[in-house]
């Protein structure tokens, strides 16, 4: 059972998850799920690179070029879920 405030071992069983619904094709979509309602249940904010890893409406992991598809455009990076269609949008700085 995770302690509330116990992020290494938070962080250690949600990338142990992470891996294995990235390994399993099978059973990836419950690992991905399960990985997402920890999140939601600790109420832990991931890191920028983690936040992208699952869909919010379908709660299946995203792997760009099989599921997702990535764009660049007017400043935002946009992922678009081909399962469910959600698209999210992060804003970055062109100049970079």
């Amino acid at each position: 059972m995770l302690v509330k405030n116990d992020k290494k071992r938070f962080k250690r069983d949600f990338d142990s998850l992470i891996t294995l619904a990235g390994k399993e094709k099978e059973f990836s979509d419950r690992y991905a799920y399960l990985a997402y309602k920890l999140v939601k249940a600790k109420k832990v904010k991931l890191d920028r690179g983690e936040k992208f890893l699952i869909c919010r409406s379908c709660n299946r992991l995203l792997i760009p070029g099989i599921n997702c598809r990535v764009r660049l455009k007017q400043g935002f990076l946009t992922y678009k879920c081909l399962n469910c269609g959600n698209v999210r949008k992060v804003k970055y700085d062109k100049r970079i």
